[in-house]
């Protein structure tokens, strides 16, 4: 499994120069899948308005795919809005990749095993780089009034909290 892991996130990192800014989101046959078909459709329109407000560097177009609950190992919504505003005070042209190897949902509830990175021109740079990445680290999410909205996660405990959990609250 860490070897597979390891293969995808390297792949990811080869086809950076190349990608447009649509997010690449990858779901690999590998991957473990306890959803239906319409919630990985309603999952992969989630990460793409998440890009296009990444693109228009609408924060508050962002900042609504955060539940109002958010906290991700102490960092509330009001904290995360500040750190996007550096980061789009700072890149522009940003987009992100996910590869996600684990997508558990049940009922309003989702757990997203995902590796991938947000990228970035620095304003002053012409050049992509790597503004974070994330490598098997758990995206948790939840439906509220029929949409869903990222909700943190490090910060939970149960069978599902892994330790190798870092800090990435971005997504």
């Amino acid at each position: 499994m860490r070897f597979m892991t390891c293969c995808l996130a390297a792949a990811m990192f080869l086809v950076v120069p190349f990608q447009s800014a649509l997010a690449e989101i990858q779901i690999p046959s590998s991957a473990t899948v306890t959803a239906d078909d319409a919630t990985l459709k309603e999952l992969e329109v989630f990460y793409e308005e998440i890009e296009k407000a990444l693109a228009a560097e609408d924060i508050d177009k962002l900042m609504h795919f955060y539940a109002e609950d958010y906290l991700h190992q102490g960092i509330t919504k009001r904290q995360l809005r500040f750190m996007w505003l550096e980061i789009f005070n700072t890149y522009q042209k940003l987009y992100s990749i996910h590869a996600f190897s684990r997508i558990h949902v049940n009922g309003p509830d989702g757990i997203l095993g995902c590796s991938g990175a947000l990228l970035g021109v620095k304003k002053a740079g012409e050049e992509y780089i790597t503004v974070d990445r994330w490598l098997d680290t758990n995206h948790w999410v939840t439906k509220v009034n029929g949409e869903w909205k990222m909700v943190g996660g490090a910060s939970h405990k149960g069978t599902t909290f892994k330790k190798s959990d870092n800090t990435h609250p971005l997504f």
